[in-house]
């Protein structure tokens, strides 16, 4: 990559001036290449507004008429879900949430087609309750369809992946993960997560709490 364009995404990126870093990938090539890199990014300060500026790129293309282009990107994204293609999707279910919330049309049946592949892989699980959550009661019959394994993540020691199952099942309403979520209610563990532009950081039984509470709305 070329110094001075990961210099100027970086900046873009840390300062959160998606419309900057939109326009200069569509005017010059060597910019959406580079941003397409930072969904592998280790620096999540970085890798989740790469997450945002990819999305909102889709969206303007979307908009703008190059719908086959978009398409193109998303079936791509699932693709490397699917273990077939021979490598790992990171940031994929992140960035198919992101692009079907701009582009409403795109639910039908990527979203659906999401949520089934991610599930099989156990390397994207955060990144798929992440998903599953951002997308919220969209999805919430494919889960439904796919309950045993959705629920199977409340088998996990780690308290981000719980906390990010939780999240999902609240937004999403799945009132079967009420029992799983009763069992979280009082751990202390603190976990962050990222919403809506920034990191929102609480114990892992607020995070249940907080689900119980939408599911029983």
């Amino acid at each position: 990559m070329d110094t001075s364009i990961k210099q100027t995404v970086d900046a873009l990126l840390l300062q959160g001036d998606s419309n900057e870093l939109v326009r200069l990938c569509q005017t010059d090539e060597r910019y959406w290449r580079a941003l397409r890199l930072y969904l592998y990014e280790t620096d999540e300060n970085l890798r989740w507004p790469a997450i945002e500026a990819v999305a909102e790129l889709m969206g303007r293309w979307w908009h703008e008429g190059s719908r086959e282009r978009v398409y193109e990107y998303i079936r791509r994204q699932l693709w490397l879900l699917n273990e077939e293609s021979g490598g790992i999707g990171w940031s994929a279910p992140e960035t198919i949430a992101e692009m079907i919330l701009r582009i409403p049309e795109l639910l039908e049946p990527y979203g659906h087609v999401m949520v089934s592949s991610v599930l099989k892989e156990q390397d994207l699980l955060s990144g798929s309750l992440w998903a599953i959550g951002r997308l919220g009661k969209r999805v919430r019959d494919e889960l439904y369809a796919y309950q045993d394994k959705i629920l199977a993540a409340f088998d996990s020691d780690e308290p981000e992946t719980l906390a990010l199952a939780a999240r999902a099942m609240g937004e999403s309403g799945f009132d079967p993960a009420v029992p799983s979520l009763e069992m979280l209610r009082d751990r202390k563990e603190t976990v962050r997560i990222y919403i809506d532009g920034h990191f929102q950081e609480k114990p892992l039984g607020d995070w249940s709490n907080e689900a119980l509470a939408k599911i029983r709305r």
